[in-house]
């Protein structure tokens, strides 16, 4: 979901950018009257004798003072035409567009140029260099007007206090959708120049630059976002698990057994295993004379299927065998100690050792005659 609002909004975010950059640059000759009016200056009452002069190379001005084209054929003059004019002359551009420029050619004495913009007053233009002749200079320039809405800049020529009267207006450049432009440029220029080409050029650098700057800049933004949206999220948790052993609790409440062993002197000799049980009752009545070092055990776990101990009675040779000797040299049936008996099976048989010690102590009572003839007595 996430990722479906980020995508939804890069997109966007690039139409957006593609919409804003769906404009184009149309240069403007000054000899387009669908653009451009060339008249006298109304506010000063006076006509000129001449207003303008529409000079060209192929026809140029014969009682102009200023002849730009020089020796060199008017290669530096947009579409090799412009427009001569002098105190009192005046003129407008009619435009639909979001920016305009406006370029002539400077020259030694000119004269002062007052603009406006949609009737307002907008600046002006003079040169005070000493170059004879300076081409492709702006007059004037505008951004951020309204697209939607036309636009008309106007001028007025008025003479200097060093009696600079001339100025000489070249072509425009508009910045406006290619879709709302009102009429197409003149044929001239796609006929025009190297020179103007690159001037447009120039001009149509900066904004391919800046769309494509506007793109990359919001390509990385995105991006940042992105990682640190995934960076602000919770890791996963990937430290592993201990796993600990099951141990029963019928293990932990079997008392620990402590085994001795008594010290074997020959491969002939008797061996005694003492067990000590739990009930301090059931111990020998005599204590070992020698002892092994002790070793004790806990078993780890109870035996479910482990057989049950002999319950067989025991016999006259048992009594016997266990009458003649102490219960420290008495040898007993000791628990089995191999490593497939389980620590139940050992304490059963250790504690079914000691009973048959325990009985071989007491002589078995009387029966049959020996029972009655001591009730007679």
């Amino acid at each position: 979901m996430a990722a479906s609002r980020w995508l939804l909004l890069t997109l966007l975010l690039l139409s957006f950018t593609f919409s804003r950059a769906a404009v184009t640059n149309v240069t403007i000759d000054d000899t387009d009257l669908s653009y451009f009016t060339w008249t006298e200056d109304p506010s000063t009452g006076v006509s000129p004798t001449l207003p303008w002069a529409a000079a060209s190379v192929a026809s140029p001005c014969s009682y102009c003072s200023a002849q730009p084209q020089g020796n060199d054929g008017g290669v530096n003059i947009h579409n090799q035409t412009w427009h001569d004019g002098t105190d009192g002359s005046a003129g407008s551009l009619t435009f639909h567009g979001s920016a305009v420029y406006i370029f002539g050619i400077d020259l030694t004495n000119p004269a002062n140029i007052s603009f406006t913009l949609d009737k307002t007053a907008a600046g002006f233009h003079y040169y005070a260099g000493n170059e004879r002749f300076i081409y492709n200079s702006l007059f004037f320039s505008v951004q951020n007007l309204d697209p939607n809405s036309n636009h008309t800049v106007g001028w007025s020529l008025h003479s200097t206090p060093t009696n600079g009267t001339v100025a000489l207006f070249d072509y425009a450049i508009l910045t406006t959708d290619a879709s709302s432009t009102s009429a197409s440029p003149s044929a001239s220029q796609t006929n025009s120049p190297s020179s103007s080409n690159s001037k447009s050029k120039s001009k149509t650098g900066p904004i391919v630059g800046g769309v494509v700057g506007g793109l990359a800049a919001i390509t990385l933004i995105v991006l940042a976002l992105f990682f640190l949206r995934r960076r602000g999220q919770k890791p996963r948790d990937t430290t592993p698990t201990d796993v600990h052993p099951f141990v029963s609790d019928r293990a932990e409440a079997t008392p620990p057994i402590s085994v001795s062993a008594d010290a074997v002197t020959s491969p002939m000799s008797e061996k005694m295993l003492d067990v000590s049980w739990n009930n301090p009752t059931l111990l020998p009545t005599q204590p070992t004379t020698a002892t092994s070092p002790s070793v004790t055990s806990a078993p780890s776990e109870l035996p479910s299927s482990a057989p049950p101990p002999s319950t067989a009675p025991l016999t006259a040779a048992d009594n016997m065998s266990a009458s003649g000797s102490s219960p420290s040299t008495r040898e007993t049936r000791a628990p089995t100690t191999t490593t497939d008996s389980s620590a139940r099976t050992q304490a059963l048989e250790a504690r079914l050792a000691q009973l048959e010690a325990r009985m071989g102590d007491y002589l078995p009572p009387a029966y049959g005659d020996e029972e009655e003839g001591g009730r007679r007595d």
